[in-house]
Order: structure tokens, then sequence, then C-alpha cells
């Protein structure tokens, strides 16, 4: 990830901001919102997927009317005194505290490593422990030793088909496309029927914006397991952008309804409704899907 200069000039890897260009020569400071690192040793940060529909932004037209105010503020009454004398560039860097102590919180360990790493040198066959421990790797970034867990409990006997479907997911959310297609084409091999092949081969080609080879998995997926939220919400995603409306409003409905907490699902509601001609009905959505946001 790249580091991205924050308006106050400090540098900080924050991918809910927009690259503002560089600032030099102004002194670092601490950041408002303290970015967390991973532990020392377990690789970089988790990369975020990609945002639907412009999730974010970052507005600098307060910090300009403050910096705007003070610059033609009147002149007190009173001289101050002269300013001291700086100390010199190298006494600076000395007094400067560590990168890591100016704006790092400290991180939050994550629960059962430990135990889940002694449960699966015990039992490297046992899916739902490979599964845990690999996601907790993946939280702290630590990818390669991820996806080491699954293979070792493909090796070890466990559900190639699981496996192979959960090393996909985590290769999909780091953005290696290629890779995880690869381990679901492995896994289409033992079963190409399978639901789960079927939903991830359907939401890596929307991750791909191959809008058309996704309708056809996912279809099959929402209809022979109508309660997957994900299948509705990403049919929904690529029925949209391939114009069909009535197709899309459908999907993204029903998996608001299996998930009313999904913001997504309902600011996708909101769009295809605004796409129709009913902006009322959709300003109702985007309100839900703030409310669902948080905010």
């Amino acid at each position: 990830m790249n580091d991205r200069p924050t308006p106050s000039g400090a540098t900080a890897n924050d991918p809910e901001q927009l690259p503002l260009g560089a600032f030099e020569g102004v002194p670092i400071l601490p950041t408002a919102r303290p970015e967390r690192e991973a532990p020392e040793g377990e690789g970089p940060a988790p990369v975020r997927e990609p945002p639907v529909c412009g999730e974010w932004s970052y507005d600098l037209s307060d910090e300009d009317d403050a910096r705007a105010g003070a610059r033609h503020a009147a002149p007190a009454a009173v001289v101050a005194p002269p300013a001291p004398i700086p100390p010199s560039p190298l006494l600076r860097l000395l007094r400067t505290p560590p990168i890591a102590q100016r704006f790092v919180a400290p991180p939050t360990p994550l629960p059962a490593l430990d135990e889940l790493r002694s449960i699966h040198e015990a039992h490297p066959g046992d899916a739902k422990t490979a599964i845990a421990l690999a996601n907790a790797f993946d939280k702290r970034g630590n990818i390669e030793r991820a996806l080491t867990v699954l293979q070792r409990a493909i090796d070890a006997g466990a559900d190639g088909i699981v496996m192979r479907c959960a090393r996909a997911k985590i290769l999909s959310g780091r953005l290696r496309y290629d890779d995880a297609e690869a381990e679901l084409k492995r896994a289409a091999k033992l079963r190409a029927d399978d639901l789960d092949v079927l939903l991830q081969q359907g939401i890596l080609a929307c991750r791909r914006a191959k809008w058309r080879d996704a309708v056809d998995p996912l279809e099959k997926v929402a209809k022979l397991d109508g309660a997957s939220a994900q299948a509705h919400f990403y049919l929904g995603e690529a029925l949209n952008k391939l114009d069909r409306l009535e197709e899309a409003l459908e999907s993204y409905q029903r998996a608001a309804e299996l998930e009313p907490g999904n913001f997504r699902a309902l600011k996708g509601v909101g769009i295809v409704l605004d796409r129709l001609g009913r902006p009322a009905d959709a300003a109702e959505f985007y309100r839900r899907a703030r409310d669902a946001q948080g905010g």
C-alpha cells in the first residue's frame, strides 16, 4: 500500500482518504485518527475491497475556512514577544518521537490465535479450525501463512472444495484474481455444481467487472439457495450493470430482506429506483442505507 500524505503533512496509510498531493516542508504532526498497523512480523496490513458506488469522500472546506480566518484575523492589541530561536534540525530530529509512537495505535490482538494454532497442529485436517486460523492470519495481513494453513489442511485430507474456495476467497480479497480463479478451477474439477464454487465464481466475476459471466452462476445459487444474501446482492450488481433493472431491483430487495443491515444492498435498491425514475422511493432507501452504515 502506498503512503499517502494527509492534510496535516503526516504520512499515513489510510485507504479511506483520497490522495491530496504532497505538502513539502510541513512538520510531521500526529494524525487525528491513528492508523492501525499489523503486529511486527505478521505481514502488511489488509487490503480493502474497493468501495461500492463511491462510499467515501473527503472535504477540506472546513479546514480551508479555518486557515483563511486565521490568516485574515485582526492583529492582537499587545505585541507578542519575539519567538525563541528554533533548535537545530538535528536537535529537532532527536526530540521527535518515532513514527510508531506518533500515530500508530497499539494493535488489538485477535482472540484465540494460539489456541487455534495448537488445535491445527494436532488436527491439521480439521476444516473448521483451518479456516478459522487462516482467517485470523489473513486479518493480520499474513496472507501467505493463511494460504499455507489451508494447503496443509488439504494435504491432511480436508474437503478440497471447501479449502479451495476458502483460498480463493482470501486471494480475491487481496486482488489476486488470477490466483483465485485458478483455485476455483481446481475446486470445480472436484464438483462443478457445488454451490460454494458457483458463488465464489460469480463474486470473482463481479470483482473483475465480467458482469455477463457472473449472472449464470449467481442465478443458480439464488435459485437453489434462496437464503444466500451474497448471491442475491452480487446478482443485483451484475444485473444492474447490464441494465436489467427490474431483475436487479428484485435481487437487491431480496438481499436487503435477508440482511437488513446490508447497507450496500439498500443502496443498490435506491440506485435502481433512481434509474427507474422513482426518486422519492430511492431517497427512502438511501436514508436506510445511511442509517445501516452508521450515519
